[in-house]
């Protein structure tokens, strides 16, 4: 879609009273002149007949400023992490009163809880008439007042890894007998614990790496997160956050798993840059393809086979083999 096309499309939709989902390719060609006032604009693309938003809110005009809506609607049944919902959204709300009070450009909304449900809602005004800049600055400014939540829930969850893990015996076999219970393991269960334990372990041997265990989200379960100090060239200029995931099957690890994975990395409201997917038994040739199709985005995800982390075990040496990964990930 073009910027004529866009604006074509606002211009038919003024007595709509259903919002107008534009992509974020387009936005930066629009201004608030090209917003008839009052409709709203959710941004997003289509994709396999599915829109996929960039943002939970919509940007609307009133009279000279642009207005973004954030809108959080979510349910206790599909809400998995850590900390509890009510817990997530009262922090949530708590911050959105705070710059309320402290800046001005927040509106606190409705808040409702249904006790299935809770709705909560906030107005976010910017100065900018450009409308890539001004959702830009709403999504800044959402990803500031959930951070506070996000670290709380992200802490919570680290503290129930850690327990998870002494109660699991986490750490009491050697790597040559972590990497033997990973090639003997029979039950699915067993096979996900030993080569999460072991990527885990080897992660932590990596200078600057400090490994924070099985994280779950709102929405996710992480397998690895690290937090990333590295003083290494290629990894200092990566985020300070990083995510691992573990494949421990029979057949190898496709597409399908990698765009998942890519998922899990880019929902860290924009604070990891890269992911490190392992694979026991290696990776089809379409993970290769779908690499070379999102090669010019900026989350980078890193394949690492089984044979990868048998030679790190017996070479002692992780970080040269995740480098080399990298290396591989990076030139192809």
């Amino acid at each position: 879609m073009n910027a004529t096309e866009a604006r074509k499309i606002l211009a038919d939709a003024q007595t709509t009273e259903e919002p107008v989902v534009l992509p974020l390719s387009v936005l930066s060609k629009l201004t608030l002149d090209d917003l008839p006032d009052g409709l709203e604009i959710e941004i997003g693309t289509l994709k396999d007949r599915v829109i996929h938003l960039e943002w939970q809110g919509r940007l609307l005009r009133s009279g000279h400023r642009l207005i973004a809506e954030a809108e959080y609607i979510h349910t206790r049944k599909y809400w998995y992490a850590p900390l509890g919902l009510e817990q997530y959204m009262d922090l949530v709300r708590r911050a959105v009163e705070t710059r309320h009070r402290m800046h001005g450009d927040v509106e606190p909304g409705d808040y409702e809880d249904d006790g299935a449900y809770i709705h909560f809602h906030f107005s976010i005004s910017t100065a900018e008439q450009n409308l890539r800049r001004a959702f830009e600055a709403a999504r800044k400014i959402t990803s500031e007042l959930e951070e506070a939540a996000n670290l709380a829930a992200d802490d919570i969850g680290k503290r129930v890894a850690e327990v998870a893990a002494r109660l699991s015996g986490w750490g009491s076999e050697s790597f040559d007998q972590l990497l033997d219970s990973v090639e003997k393991a029979q039950s699915s269960n067993d096979k996900g614990r030993s080569l999460e334990e072991l990527c885990s372990r080897l992660f932590e041997t990596v200078p600057g790496f400090t490994v924070t265990g099985r994280l779950r989200t709102a929405t996710e379960e992480i397998d690895i997160s690290i937090l990333n100090d590295s003083s290494e060239p290629r990894l200092r200029r990566e985020s300070a956050l990083l995510l691992a995931e573990c494949k421990n099957w029979s057949a190898k690890c496709g597409k399908d798993e990698l765009v998942i994975f890519k998922q899990k990395v880019e929902n860290r409201t924009r604070r990891c840059s890269i992911g490190f997917l392992v694979s026991w038994n290696g990776f089809t040739t379409t993970v290769t393809k779908e690499m070379l199709r999102g090669s010019h985005e900026d989350v980078l995800i890193v394949p690492i086979t089984g044979e990868d982390v048998r030679h790190a075990v017996t070479a002692k040496n992780f970080t040269k083999v995740l480098l080399d990964a990298w290396d591989r990930a990076v030139t192809l």
